[in-house]
């Protein structure tokens, strides 16, 4: 089932301008038009209106799920050439989950199998997207350099990251007892192609059970390697460009001034005593 009608003309069209002049993914696009009510294309923009206030009352919804469908809207009346002329709804930032470094021994304790430390020990020492990790190629590595090339990037820009000794000997490891012709690193045993972010994702929960410890996504162990950087005494503009951050604010923001760990730590070493 497709998330257009691709019998109108019209919700093709403002697909195209998802992904032509607004440069969105396949998937931006896909979650913009599944936002929007059924029969949208077709509504004016006084019924638009009033189902975006209802969506503002409704108490079911997140702040996060309502600022989604206000861009959707958005979207769809600039691809209309009608005025929205409304303020995006404030949504409620919270906490990122932390893992903790006793929990990342505590997984790594558990795994047996070489193809899934290779794949942890790379994440935890690089700190890439989940998206860029599993669709890394073996040729990608370079291990006379101890480097990895990104080419896949959220920002289109390639970058080269510096490869540590454990997950390079974790990954030297692992390739040693494939014996198939597959040109990613970590691929798929089921559909033999490259490990999807979902596969990625349902993986980890299932090492982190095995491991006794609470499940966390791809996503905080992207997390943990910056806070860690950070902690560790690392220069922000560095992890910025590790991470692929295409603004500075971003990586401070997330890895810096919403670190507990730091904050504590600042606040003991700073804190007046009377």
């Amino acid at each position: 089932m497709t998330y257009f009608d691709e019998n109108s003309q019209l919700e093709q069209d403002f697909r195209r301008y998802l992904r032509g002049t607004r440069r969105m993914k396949e998937t931006s696009a896909i979650g913009v038009m599944r936002r929007l009510p059924k029969g949208w294309m077709e509504w004016p923009i006084e019924r638009l209106e009033e189902y975006y206030f209802k969506v503002l009352d409704d108490s079911n919804l997140t702040s996060i799920s309502k600022r989604h469908i206000y861009y959707s809207i958005k979207h769809l009346c600039d691809f209309k050439g009608v005025k929205w002329d409304y303020k995006p709804p404030k949504y409620h930032l919270r906490r990122r989950q932390s893992v903790e470094p006793e929990q990342i021994f505590a997984l790594l304790d558990s795994i047996t199998d070489p193809r899934h430390m290779a794949l942890i020990l790379t994440h935890i020492y690089t700190g890439f997207r989940p998206g860029e990790l599993v669709n890394l190629k073996i040729q990608d590595v370079d291990f006379d350099k101890s480097e990895i090339v990104v080419k896949d990037t959220k920002t289109y820009h390639d970058r080269i990251i510096p490869l540590h000794k454990k997950p390079a000997m974790a990954i030297r490891r692992y390739l040693s007892t494939r014996k198939d012709n597959n040109p990613c690193l970590f691929y798929s045993k089921m559909e033999d192609g490259p490990l999807t972010t979902h596969g990625y994702r349902t993986l980890l929960k299932r090492l982190c059970i095995k491991a006794g410890i609470k499940p966390f996504t791809p996503y905080n162990l992207r997390h943990f390697f910056g806070t860690q950087f950070i902690e560790n005494g690392g220069d922000v503009m560095i992890l910025k460009e590790i991470l692929g951050h295409s603004n500075i604010m971003t990586t401070a923001s997330v890895y810096v001034h919403s670190n507990p760990r730091m904050i504590r730590k600042g606040y003991e070493k700073a804190c007046p005593e009377f």
